[in-house]
């Protein structure tokens, strides 16, 4: 007579946290999920969403999604769609965006930090400022007139703020005041303003460098003179000024401003040799360390100036690249000049913005659903 067949090998045990202990996974596991997944996570548990609702969670999380190489592009579209890329998935061919959310009418992406957008437009017929993580689709919705305008976090004190420069034009003189808004005291106050009230600032949206070092150029006509101009948020004062690359701004048109991959970069009309160049400050406020980033040739561009996006995180010398007066982007080889064409929507905002999704609760948030609904003026 046969042997009887071996008993089967024993089930593995059931999850649990004797598998994992909910410690491990909460400083190990978690904290490396992107933000959507998380809020999925939340309803798996008691336990998962006692952890990832918590601040220290939040603060860990925002953490390791900064220091991480998965960034979003994320464009405002003529449909009315706000929609998201993975950056590194970027081609010609590729279509695969996330359809975030939905506006009434049209709106403009004015900065970026810890994974909420500075959002402005007229919403129901009145301006606003929205503050809005698209992540946790959660808002804050603030009331002002429109203005030069920029976002950014102050450490010292744990709160977001938002930062206005107001022109007051009369038939005498032409004035200026600097504006600060606190997301934990929900107030406005002037601060100290140091620039020029006959200065053009531009661009209009300021740019972010640390979270909190806001910048916008300032060109007096009287004297040809331009610098960059230093707001720091978290000090609530105008700082000293950043040295442009002096010897070649003074033969080029500057054109514009902002920040690429943390650092701040200004983009040239070159004149001399017809391209469109842009240089970065590889370490910041010091004026020798601009360094061309790089050179197009501007019959390649005839519509309009060029700015750089984003660095790709798998190929340094591959730059995305966007027309200035148009919405075309491209993927820009710095090596051999080859460009790529990246298939995304037609957009009427002056930038496409990078952002790391985060679970960044804004102080008084709300929870909206595919399209927004503004609240009425208290």
């Amino acid at each position: 007579m046969a042997a009887p067949p071996p008993p089967p090998p024993p089930s593995p045990p059931p999850f649990s946290a004797s598998v994992l202990p909910i410690d491990f996974i909460a400083a190990e596991i978690l904290p490396r999920l992107p933000a959507k997944s998380l809020l999925r996570f939340k309803s798996v548990c008691k336990s998962f969403n006692t952890v990832i609702s918590s601040p220290e969670f939040v603060r860990l999380h925002l953490r390791h999604s900064l220091s991480s190489d998965n960034r979003l592009l994320v464009i405002p579209s003529t449909d009315r769609t706000v929609y998201t890329f993975d950056l590194d998935s970027l081609s010609s061919s590729s279509s695969a965006a996330s359809a975030t959310f939905s506006w009434p009418d049209q709106a403009f992406i004015e900065g970026s930090c810890n994974g909420v957008l500075l959002i402005t437009g007229y919403f129901g017929g009145l301006y606003r400022l929205v503050l809005l993580n698209p992540s946790t689709r959660t808002y804050v919705d603030v009331f002002s007139t429109t203005n030069y305008l920029g976002f950014g976090f102050d450490h010292l004190n744990n709160d977001y703020k938002i930062v206005v420069v107001i022109d007051y034009h009369t038939n005498v003189l032409k004035s200026r005041v600097t504006k600060i808004y606190s997301l934990n005291s929900k107030s406005w106050k002037i601060v100290e303003n140091k620039i020029p009230p006959d200065a053009i600032q531009y661009p209009y949206s300021g740019a972010l460098v640390d979270n909190h070092l806001l910048h916008w150029i300032f060109w007096t006509p009287s004297t040809g003179k331009r610098i960059i101009g230093c707001f720091d948020i978290c000090l609530e004062k105008w700082g000293a000024d950043v040295p442009l690359p002096g010897h070649y701004c003074d033969k080029n048109e500057l054109q514009d401003m902002g920040v690429v991959d943390g650092r701040l970069f200004c983009s040239f009309e070159n004149r001399v040799d017809l391209s469109y160049d842009v240089w970065v400050m590889e370490e910041y406020g010091v004026q020798e360390s601009w360094t061309k980033l790089l050179s197009v040739a501007i019959p390649d561009y005839v519509k309009g100036g060029i700015v750089p996006v984003a660095i790709s995180g798998s190929s340094p010398s591959q730059v995305l690249i966007k027309h200035q007066r148009d919405s075309e982007m491209f993927w820009y080889n710095t090596v051999d000049g080859v460009t790529s064409k990246v298939n995304v929507p037609y957009f009427w905002d002056h930038r496409a913005y990078i952002f790391k999704g985060s679970l960044v609760s804004l102080p008084g948030a709300k929870l909206f659903g595919a399209v927004y609904e503004p609240p009425v003026e208290e």
